[in-house]
Parts: structure tokens; sequence; C-alpha cells
């Protein structure tokens, strides 16, 4: 290095004593100049002693730089301090040694000792432990493997924000979820091996500095379905699709085919079953069927069996009812396929469904009651459902939390129609009986539901009390009318009455919900024109032989759009590199698929000649040359 390129001065400053007994600037800063034996004349003292180092160095325009000490070692491959400061906690290492650096500057003369200073207070270290949790989709690994010394040795080097232990593992607590992280807003945690490929990460929400865009502009979420929607509908697929193991202990319990239902798979708890609701204890599984490929419930009622043959006719009376509220009964058969004599119901599939019991009352969870608004949906939709199956000569006799399934957003159904009707086989006789029970039921269910507690219903003052206070009079008088004694004139239709304007709001609410997934698939309506496109150019493109001619796709319109196949997808850099533009592609293609009047210029493979042809003559050559495909 020439003296002129040390000092760093302005022009106008006064002539510099002798470089000869001046420290070099690369030392002072760098620590080492690599121009020492190339013509430097600044001096570049020694590292001497650790135990020199420790000498107070006082800046001075004499020679003492000879004096001064530096544990760094300029020749030697990996420099390693003596100590580190232990991270506090949440603090990364890393975090600690820049703000030690930057409290630590070297002013012009002094040296300058690389090594953070050891802190005095007294910290505490975090030991890495191998901890697995089988509900979590990540297993951390901390056990140590000499062979990944050198790949640590070597992401060291780089600034990749993660101070890595002598493990290879990250020195942070990844279970300590609570502590303040300074790392983990904007990357992944390291270390952390996912047990298969994620699934709903595909499409993610627009960047803040991306969302508020001009009218004229759009992202590239405007052109499909939002993110939740789809992620409700991939998790459905999946739910849709799930088997189980056959070679497992579960899968052989269970039969291989049953009636023309195949591929069971448990969707309740193998917790013992109450009889809370049915004589007899009920298990749920999911099944497709071989005469139409789609997947269907089977509720089997177990180690009942059948007595009168008339019974099984009751159940068809429930096929023939058709409402969105109620879950539809296909069939009902007895089998002892399972080992026993069980009677089985099918009903449709509706995947990822809940109930009320598991939503609002489940056990550990606090009282939650369901606000007013929800409320009034639920009990439009139960009385809604009521009045078809009373209309048809029917009653419910399942309005149990457990047995009312929440299929979406405010969304229930009723379910496990029809087996109480086979279960106690009475001919339909005690009908109005039972419809009598179903509006004291449902009148039982909005309380609890008000009073997020199934409790509320054994102390009915109280209750309407706290109803008052937390919702409208009209729900107090519907309340009142479900629990007053049976009578001749007590039926739904009243119910419906009172709620009047209610249903208007619901009506409302479908509309504009109806409204809001027909926005949705408008967006995805026209996004296989591309696919379309690719498809045409592909049959065309490099085609051997057509018409009893090689050179086909080399001549004509075809070779028209090989060049244009080469413009879209082949193209590379100065350096040769290839070009991979998906923006690039996407604008070539929507502009063809559009034939617009642009032009553009495309030039051959041996670049001998360049053609200048437009987008609107390109989609003509495509649909020329595949109409002469098809022919």
């Amino acid at each position: 290095m020439s003296s002129s390129t040390a000092a760093t001065g302005p022009s106008n400053t006064p002539p510099r004593s002798n470089g000869k007994n001046r420290t070099c600037r690369n030392v002072v800063i760098h620590g080492y100049c690599k121009f020492e034996h190339r013509g430097c004349e600044y001096l570049h003292p020694k590292a001497g002693p650790p135990g020199d180092s420790n000498k107070p160095s006082t800046p001075s325009k004499s020679n003492t730089s000879p004096e001064m000490k530096s544990r760094l070692k300029v020749d030697s491959p990996v420099f390693t301090p003596n100590s580190a400061p232990k991270p506090q906690d949440g603090v990364p290492v890393d975090f600690l040694h820049r703000l030690t650096a930057e409290h630590q500057a070297p002013r012009p003369g002094e040296s300058y000792d690389p090594r953070p200073p050891v802190p005095q207070a007294s910290y505490q270290y975090y030991e890495p432990v191998a901890v697995h949790d089988p509900s979590s989709p990540f297993v951390v690994q901390s056990s140590y493997d000499p062979g990944m010394s050198a790949v640590n040795h070597s992401l060291s080097r780089m600034n990749l924000g993660h101070s890595m232990d002598a493990t290879g593992s990250p020195a942070r607590n990844f279970h300590n979820y609570s502590a303040p992280s300074y790392d983990s807003y904007y990357g992944q945690n390291v270390g952390l091996v996912p047990q298969q490929p994620l699934q709903y990460h595909l499409y993610n929400n627009p960047l803040p500095h991306i969302s508020n865009l001009h009218p004229n502009q759009k992202s590239i979420h405007a052109f499909f379905m939002s993110d939740r929607l789809r992620e409700d509908l991939l998790r459905k697929n999946e739910a849709a699709q799930q088997v189980v193991d056959t070679t497992s202990a579960e899968g052989q319990s269970l039969p291989t085919e049953l009636h023309h239902y195949h591929s069971f798979c448990p969707l309740d708890s193998p917790q013992p079953k109450t009889i809370s609701v049915f004589p007899y204890p009920s298990f749920v599984y999911k099944a497709f069927s071989s005469l139409d490929g789609k997947p269907y419930v089977l509720r089997r009622i177990e180690g009942f069996r059948l007595a009168n043959e008339s019974a099984i006719s009751a159940i068809e009376d429930w096929r023939r009812l058709r409402h969105s509220s109620i879950v539809s009964v296909r069939e009902a058969f007895t089998t002892k396929a399972f080992g026993d004599h069980s009677l089985v119901f099918v009903y449709d599939y509706h995947p990822l469904s809940s109930t009320l019991y598991t939503r609002y009352f489940a056990a550990g969870t606090y009282p939650n009651p369901v606000a007013e608004k929800n409320l009034w949906s639920f009990i439009t939709q139960i009385a809604s459902a009521l009045k078809t199956i009373h209309s048809a000569g029917l009653a419910a006799r399942i309005i149990e939390p457990s047995k009312i399934l929440i299929t979406g957003k405010n969304r229930i159904r009723l379910n496990c129609c029809g087996i109480s009707d086979m279960l106690t086989f009475d001919a339909g006789k005690n009908i109005p009986q039972h419809q009598q029970e179903d509006l004291l039921h449902f009148g039982q269910l909005i309380v609890a539901l008000a009073c997020g507690s199934l409790a509320a219903v054994h102390n009915l003052p109280k209750s309407i009390e706290f109803i008052v206070r937390h919702n409208s009079m009209d729900m107090k008088n519907v309340i009142l009318y479900l629990l007053s004694k049976p009578n001749a004139y007590k039926c739904i239709d009243d119910v419906v009455t009172m709620i009047g304007p209610r249903i208007l709001h619901e009506i409302n609410s479908a509309h504009h919900y109806n409204d809001f997934l027909e926005g949705e698939l408008a967006r995805e309506l026209e996004n296989a024109r591309l696919v379309r496109l690719l498809c045409k150019l592909g049959f065309v493109n490099e085609r051997p032989e057509f018409d009893l001619d090689p050179t086909w796709s080399e001549t004509g319109d075809r070779y028209l759009l090989k060049l244009f196949r080469d413009y879209v997808f082949h193209q590379v850099d100065e350096t040769g590199t290839a070009v991979v533009d998906m923006a690039h592609v996407l604008q070539c293609l929507n502009k063809l698929d559009a034939g617009v009047d642009e032009k553009v210029m495309l030039t051959s493979r041996d670049e001998q000649s360049c053609l200048i042809v437009s987008y609107k003559e390109l989609k003509n050559c495509v649909e020329s040359t595949f109409q002469d495909l098809l022919k």
C-alpha cells in the first residue's frame, strides 16, 4: 500500500511525520495489513504475549506503537476469543457482539482488541435437550455429529444471524416461546426438521408494503381465491382422503368391505362409549362407496338386534327428506361384520365438522355464551329444519348439543336423524308427543347456548335473568314459549312467526355470503386459459412427424411458434445464464392469448435471422396449426 492510500485525510492538512514511525491504519482498523511485505512504509507491530495486552495504552505522537500488544494473531486461520459474553434471557449472542463492537470502536492511534469484554453479571446458560412432542409437526435434534463440525465452521463465516453452539444447534431455547427473540421475526428456526412437506404455506397474504396498490395495479393474490377459503378447502379435501393404516391394530379390527363400502376410517375417539343419547353404544366411521366413489359416514349401533322387520322401513321417510340444515340419510342395514349384531346408518359426509358440545361445552373450557347474532342464526336454522321435519309427519328426537354438527362458519346441521325411530319403533303412534319434546329440547338448547353452560337449564329463573341482561326481549319470549307446557296448539309454526324479523336478517347474510363465493369463483374462472394455450403449443412444438412430413414442425407457421417458445422459455443473459423469470412468461402468454398488436422480435438459435411479428399473428398461427392437427 502506498502512502497516498494509507493517508485518507483531506489534501489541505499539514504534512505528517515520517511514515515509518506511525502505525499502519490497516493494523488499527483490521488487525493486519495485506501490503506489509509488499512495500507499505508504515509500522506493523507484531503481536506480543497475551499477558502484555492488559497494559494501558496511551495515545501519543511519539513512537509508542511497539508497546501496544494485541491478542489477535494475524496468521491464524480461525480467530477464537478466550471468552464470550453469556447470553441473557432471549438475547442472541451475535446481538451482544454487535452491540459491544458499536460501543468500542477504535479511535485513531489506539489499538483495537476484537474480543468482546466479559460481563461481570452472572447469566444462566441454556443446555439444549432433545424434546419430542407428539403433537408437534417438528422434531428437534440436539445430538452432536462430528461430521457437522466442518459445515458449522463454514456457516459460521457467513452472517446468517444465528449463533451456533458446539453441537451445531442454535444457542437459544426453541421451546421458550414467551422469551423475546431478535431473529425469529423474519426467519424460521434453524435445526427444526419438518416431518412432512408443508401444504398450506403456498399462498401467503401480501406484505404490508404491497397491499395498498393503485386501482390500475394488481398483486398475484387478486387472480386467486382468498387464502383462508383455499386453506379450508384444502384441509377438507385432505380429511376426505384420509384412510387408516390397514397393517395397524386399529385397521385390522375394521372390516375390509361392508355392503358396498370400503376403506374404513374411525372418526370418533377410541374412548369408552356412553349411552346418554341412544340406549346403545355407537361408533362413527368414514368409508367410500364402490358405487359412486364418494365418502360417507357410517354410524354403527353396537349390540342392537332388530326385533321388528317393519322397523327398517321407518328410514324410508327420512331418505326422501332433503334440507340444508339436516344431514341427509342414505340407508340403513344390519350386519355382523363387527363380530356382533349391529345396526348401521349411512349419512352424508361433511369433513372437519364439530359439534355444538365440543365447541361450547367441552370439558375443561370456561363458560362461553354464544353471541346473540350467532345464536339467532342457530335458532333460525334449527327452526327451519324442525318445520320441514314436523311438516313431513316426523320428529327429530335428537335436539342435543352432541348431535348438532357445525360444518362451517355459523353453519349447523341436525345429525343422526332417524336413529331413534328405529331403536324405539312404535309405527308412528307417538309422533305428536315427540314433536312436543322437540320444542322443549329446542328451548333447553337455547338456554344452554345463551348461558354457556349445560347446567343452566336446572336453574331457569337465574338463567332467564342472565339472558335478559345480555340479549334482547325477543330471545326471552322465544325461550318462554318453547319451555311452556305442551298443548295441542303449540307448534313450530308459532316459533317461526316469532322469529320472522331474524329470518330476514339470516336470508340477507346468506345472500351476502353467496355473493362472496361467486366473487371467489370468478377469480378462478379464467385461470385455465394459459394451461390450454400451453397444451396447444406442446402439441405443435418439436413434433417428430405429421402427415408423412418429418420437417413439419420446422417449417411455416410452426417455425414461428418454435422461435416464440425459445423467446419465452429459453432466454439467457449476457453471461450465458438461463433467465428464469415467471413474470416474463406470464406476460408473454397473456399477450399471446389476447392477441394484442404489440410486436416482438424472434431470433433463430444460430442468430443468423430475425423475424418481427405481432402477438396477433402468433395467435393466428397457433389456432391454424392446432386445427391442422385436428383434421
